[in-house]
């Protein structure tokens, strides 16, 4: 059905929304008045920082050709914490498209180990929750949502989402971004459940398909929230962007198989880390 031919009532009636975030699709974002739109500026997304990060994981040499290889070499490096990330690297790109199951689980691996052990997100006072769920109301109806990994720095979240939990991976539902906002405003909501009150918060989320890695970024205004306390909005509306990739398709990500990829992905998670840790 096109959206041209929806019943309008039907859109602003929150029983007819998904309850779960893996069930969102692109009629709950119309229903939510949520865009999401690419932008080619890094800074719409990603906080302006200057920021070290750690270059030995960029690996100039190292492409995905080689990735794909049986018989790669993993002694060719010599820091055993690279050693572990190429092996993860190379056991996903490996399996890329053979075995899903056991691809998502290396894919959760992976993003485990960018967070835990190459960046530090989990060092006080940030924190790394694993696998929360949060829930956010529209009027009476709530919508439940288990997120992968939300940091913390007990005020703002950001919010990574990886293949494992994006069910509806394809192109019809624009590769699981319906269930980036879910999470993104189950999120917020518990900030504001925290706060004890609605106000203006940044929230960014990440998305990692595979070794495609994709950045999301949105204010979220207070009236936004207000209107959602009473229903699905009918005069604020919400954008969220999306960089880099002129759409939704993960292909038009970073892809941490290649050394630009690596080099993009582990600056701007750096950013964003600084952000987290120096605002209030």
């Amino acid at each position: 059905m096109s959206h041209h031919s929806e019943d309008p009532e039907r859109l602003q009636d929150p029983d007819f929304l998904s309850k779960s975030a893996l069930l969102f699709k692109l009629r709950d974002l119309r229903a939510l008045k949520v865009n999401f739109r690419s932008t080619m500026n890094e800074k719409d997304v990603i906080p302006d920082r200057n920021v070290d990060f750690p270059r030995e994981y960029v690996i100039s040499n190292l492409h995905r050709a080689e990735l794909e290889k049986r018989d790669f070499d993993l002694n060719r490096l010599s820091n055993n914490d690279v050693k572990a990330f190429v092996n993860t690297l190379h056991t996903i790109v490996m399996n890329a498209g053979i075995d899903i199951g056991t691809s998502e689980s290396h894919t959760d691996s992976l993003v485990a180990d960018l967070l835990f052990c190459v960046l530090a997100f989990h060092k006080w006072p940030l924190t790394v929750a694993l696998h929360p769920t949060y829930k956010f109301a529209v009027g009476e109806v709530v919508v439940s949502a288990k997120a992968d990994f939300v940091i913390s720095n007990q005020t703002y979240f950001v919010l990574v989402v990886e293949d494992k939990h994006l069910v509806n991976v394809r192109p019809t539902n624009d590769y699981g971004e319906p269930q980036v906002l879910a999470e993104m405003l189950a999120c917020g909501e518990e900030n504001i459940r925290l706060a004890r009150r609605s106000y203006n918060m940044i929230m960014f989320s990440v998305r990692v398909i595979s070794t495609y890695v994709t950045f999301y970024r949105t204010t979220i205004n207070k009236e936004y929230w207000d209107e959602l306390g009473d229903g699905c909005p009918r005069q604020q509306s919400l954008t969220i962007f999306r960089w880099p990739g002129n759409s939704s398709d993960p292909f038009e990500g970073f892809d941490l198989a290649e050394p630009d990829g690596r080099r993009s992905v582990l600056e701007a998670l750096c950013k964003i880390r600084h952000y987290l840790l120096n605002s209030d």
